[in-house]
């Protein structure tokens, strides 16, 4: 039996590598020292995607084996069928439980597949998992090795719960980073400029509609991970409104946040919202802790024509004018532009009141900045 030293190192490793995925081979190799075993096989199982990916692996042979198994022979792979439904955990399974030897002998998978790699035994540290999705210890064993004893099967029994809580762990993470990713994209495909910002004021994600605004960097870029302005005072009226909101976010201002104005060299000047966001662990370096909306009016919003028919059953016609009103043009520029009268534009935006719930320009163009928009 292994010494605590031993363990602890082996238990430390094992613990490291939900976060440090290089460190399930280490893990292996130091498995081997203690257990005498040779030939292993990390693998995370997902039955009804038909995806099997080997995590680590021990032995040559076993190396070998990966394009093989992942490319063909995990359709013949009777232990894992078998293993799937049959699994208990916190106990180490033997090949024999689930597949009787006579059966495996003659199968395909040994003939075809194992037999070239010197294996017909395989003991499984049982994992939790669920609905075909799951993660195994393999340890295999060769038809000229000694089968699987007590002495060896109870020193790879110590480790079953481990093995386990670090696999539940790395199920978690890979959750958590889907997450976060489908979280990115659907910011990135925001119409909205978005910049988020950590408790140390930096910045950690810009969607692509902000980032398209920071790039002309005219009153406003990204100078080491802070929102900067073109002047100092700009600046720091700006960082001083990213300071309040997380300071709102610490719980320790309920009033911060705020808007302001950056003037730019060409055109009209940026608006800028500063938003608190109140996510339990905003207040953790690396969380978003703040949020800084960008507007460019210079930036023609697109609202999808298709939207007003959708909507409000406005006609191809009256969707074109309710966006040229939209875009800044009078009445008398849209009939000009549109070759029509302006007694058909009068006609038309009649209608478009009528159908919209509107009475005046100025309401007409409010509620489509409200609507969704087109991404750039």
């Amino acid at each position: 039996m292994p010494d605590d030293e031993t363990i602890a190192t082996l238990l430390g490793t094992l613990y490291a590598a939900p976060m440090q995925p290089e460190l399930w081979s280490v893990f292996l190799r130091q498995l081997s020292k203690i257990s005498g075993i040779s030939k292993a096989a990390l693998i995370a199982h997902n039955l009804p995607e038909k995806d099997h990916r080997m995590l680590a692996t021990l032995g040559d042979a076993v190396n070998e084996s990966i394009p093989l198994y992942e490319g063909c022979y995990y359709q013949f792979d009777g232990w894992t069928d078998r293993f799937s439904t049959f699994r208990s955990a916190g106990r180490i399974v033997l090949g024999e439980e689930v597949w009787t030897k006579s059966d495996f002998l003659k199968s395909t998978f040994y003939n075809e597949f194992l037999k070239r790699f010197d294996t017909c035994q395989m003991a499984c540290l049982a994992t939790v998992g669920s609905q075909g999705v799951f993660e195994a210890l393999s340890i295999y064993r060769g038809p000229f090795e000694d089968e699987f004893d007590r002495d060896r099967l109870a020193v790879l029994q110590i480790i079953v719960p481990h093995l386990q809580t670090a696999l539940h762990t790395r199920r978690k993470l890979l959750a958590l980073e889907s997450r976060v990713t489908d979280l990115e994209t659907a910011l990135d495909e925001m119409k909205s400029a978005t910049v988020l910002i950590d408790c140390t004021g930096k910045t950690i994600f810009v969607n692509r509609t902000a980032r398209a605004i920071l790039a002309q960097k005219d009153g406003l870029f990204i100078h080491r991970f802070e929102l900067m302005a073109r002047n100092p005072k700009e600046t720091s009226e700006l960082q001083g409104l990213i300071a309040r909101a997380i300071a709102t976010t610490k719980g320790l201002d309920p009033n911060g946040g705020g808007v302001m104005r950056l003037p730019r060299s060409e055109g009209r000047p940026l608006h800028i919202l500063v938003s608190p966001l109140r996510a339990e662990d905003s207040a953790l370096p690396g969380k978003p802790a703040a949020a800084v909306f960008l507007s460019d009016p210079e930036r023609q919003t697109a609202v999808p024509a298709e939207i007003l028919r959708t909507l409000f059953g406005l006609t191809s016609a009256e969707s074109r004018l309710a966006l040229s009103i939209f875009e800044g043009n009078s009445l008398s520029e849209a009939a000009e532009l549109y070759g029509v009268s302006r007694e058909t534009v009068k006609s038309q935006i009649n209608a478009v009141f009528s159908k919209t719930g509107t009475k005046r320009q100025g309401e007409l163009i409010r509620l489509l900045g409200s609507l969704p928009q087109a991404c750039s």
